[in-house]
């Protein structure tokens, strides 16, 4: 038997007080906090890829497999800090396709 995993892109936004993090540090945040909440298996199931980031307006793209966008959501609204920077991760828009996400980033 053949399994297709569908795909989910969200895009999100980084508010911060302050400079916002680079993306390696945001990355590294959101990792850490799946594997701490749902274990190495439960990350790697989940199948994260981030796609693109854009500096100067703050807003990214991150891939996850469709059975782990809710624990994706989840990890997002839990992380308050990254660095010792208070931020918020929220998320715009979930779509099942790349092109779709990237021409509602380019519209942001």
């Amino acid at each position: 038997m053949v399994v297709v995993t569908r795909d989910r892109y969200v895009v999100f936004q980084v508010f911060s007080d302050s400079d916002v993090p680079s993306l390696s540090h945001i990355k590294t945040k959101i990792w850490g906090e799946f594997q701490r909440l749902f274990g190495i298996s439960g990350t790697t199931g989940a199948g994260l890829f981030f796609d693109h980031f854009e500096e100067q307006k703050s807003t990214g793209i991150i891939r996850c497999e469709h059975k782990a966008l809710s624990k994706l959501m989840t990890i997002l609204s839990l992380i308050t800090d990254v660095e010792g920077r208070n931020i918020i991760l929220i998320p715009l828009y979930v779509t099942g396709l790349i092109n779709k996400a990237k021409s509602y980033l380019g519209a942001l």
